[in-house]
């Protein structure tokens, strides 16, 4: 499968490069890192690089959202004096 230059360029410089060669999608390892498989998955989407980073913002906040809400202490739990 030919990569976008995009994914290229994300291939090439995550995790130092373990995946720049142009595997498959089906390699277990790939398939084994979600994270690695999202990255591209977001960047086969997008035409250029200024795109992908624009989406990687916002991934980002939605995962800082939901790690605030998970953090925060249950506001039943605190009214009944629990935890």
């Amino acid at each position: 499968m030919e990569r976008n230059a995009v994914e290229e360029q994300v291939a090439q410089h995550y995790a130092g490069g373990i995946y720049a060669p142009d595997r498959a999608p089906e390699d277990t390892a790939i398939q084994g890192d979600t994270l690695f498989m999202f990255l591209m998955g977001e960047a086969g989407q997008c035409e250029d690089m200024e795109a992908w980073m624009v989406r990687m913002a916002d991934a980002m906040d939605r995962v800082q959202e939901l790690m605030d809400v998970l953090e925060a202490p249950d506001e039943e739990e605190e009214e009944s004096g629990a935890g």
